[in-house]
């Protein structure tokens, strides 16, 4: 039933997904290690007549596609902070800029109060 990379994964009308159901939970639930691709062992449920559909994915690609979300969303921060402070080098005449300073230009603000002695 898994798809291969880079193809669609298996789809099923709702009647067939309900019959199949459990076969299908215990298939995706014994999966111990997530696939790179998350799709790859999902099962679509299509409803006739209606755009769009339903995933069934097991646990562990979900998971690790999340964690994967999150590692990707710190390492762009951390290339905008890159980024800025390089464009800030760039402007700055030599001067020092305040952590107050600092946390405003980046639209941090609302953590300016919980500085040491502010």
């Amino acid at each position: 039933m898994a798809a291969t990379r880079g193809k669609k994964p298996i789809a099923l009308g709702t009647s067939e997904a309900r019959r199949s159901l459990p076969k299908l939970v215990k298939k995706a639930s014994s999966r111990s290690k997530p696939s790179p691709d998350p799709e790859s062992n999902a099962v679509r449920i299509t409803t006739r007549g209606h755009e769009g559909s339903a995933s069934l994915v097991p646990t562990v690609d979900l998971v690790a596609a999340k964690d994967r979300i999150e590692e990707l969303e710190e390492e762009l921060e951390n290339a905008g902070l890159a980024l800025f402070l390089q464009e800030r080098l760039e402007k700055s005449d030599g001067e020092r800029l305040s952590a107050g300073d600092f946390l405003m230009e980046i639209g941090m603000g609302e953590f300016v109060g919980q500085l040491p002695g502010g």
